[in-house]
């Protein structure tokens, strides 16, 4: 129960790493506050969480690119659970192709959620963090904010932005007793991929969580969402209290390899 009696604010949590980053925590004692934009998602995790004994969570429907709507967030995390120990950033959008072909409406959608928005949710959680004694703030970047590849250079930018962002907040918020870290996935088998590749007329499943000749990275594998919640979970609790602008690699061996050759 490594987050007992603990309040989780967890972006992004109606799918994926997000949700179960949520089921983790709920298992390890916490109360969870799912925010998501999709609103029935939000829900649906939260029924899981209930559904498996866990502690009361709450969903919120939120978009982390408007600041009135994340506000908003901080502001319900006061009124109907009165704090904040753990914020966990994983809300995030895809844009694909290069450069040349990114409109400016492309441009203002990645980067006001995956990097303004990371900004925003920990402007309006961190205060009531502080107000609390200090908690740990977990951001999810990826594998690719350090590893170059073709065809998604909006999205691996705002994830390298994200890791520029974590080590300046942890030395802004030190002293108000708060960490702030990084987890950097690698290629993860969640229900946005499947759905993706069932929409081009490819099988997705989890035979690509397990080693398989051109597998990515040292492993040869996909990660399991779970894999990588694990990771969030230490950062975010107290076994890592000794841990602050870090950049904490769960891909596999992805980014070792890249760099490697």
């Amino acid at each position: 129960m490594r987050l007992r009696d603990k309040v989780a604010v967890v972006t992004g949590g109606g799918s994926g790493i997000g949700r179960a980053t949520c089921l983790l925590f709920a298992e390890e004692g916490a109360r969870v506050v799912v925010a998501d934009r999709d609103a029935g998602a939000a829900r649906d995790t939260v029924a899981r969480i209930a559904a498996a004994g866990g502690a009361p969570a709450m969903a919120i429907t939120v978009d982390v690119a408007r600041e009135a709507e994340v506000a908003a967030l901080g502001e319900a995390c006061r009124a109907r659970v009165g704090r904040a120990d753990v914020l966990v950033n994983d809300a995030g959008v895809r844009v694909w192709g290069p450069v040349t072909e990114a409109s400016e409406d492309d441009w203002n959608l990645i980067v006001g959620v995956n990097l303004r928005g990371v900004g925003l949710c920990c402007k309006h959680i961190i205060p009531l963090m502080a107000e609390g004694g200090g908690g740990s703030v977990v951001n999810v970047s990826s594998a690719n904010g350090v590893v170059g590849r073709s065809g998604m250079a909006l999205y691996d930018a705002t994830k390298a932005g994200v890791l520029g962002l974590t080590r300046s907040m942890a030395c802004d918020h030190r002293d108000q007793g708060i960490r702030v870290n990084a987890v950097l996935p690698g290629p993860t088998l969640t229900d946005f991929h499947v759905r993706r590749a069932a929409a081009a007329g490819r099988t997705l499943d989890e035979a690509v969580t397990r080693p398989h000749a051109g597998g990515p990275g040292i492993l040869r594998r996909h990660a399991l969402p779970r894999e990588i919640a694990f990771g969030i979970l230490f950062l975010a609790s107290d076994e890592s209290s000794y841990v602050t602008g870090a950049c904490l690699h769960v891909d596999g061996g992805l980014s070792a390899l890249a760099q490697r050759n």
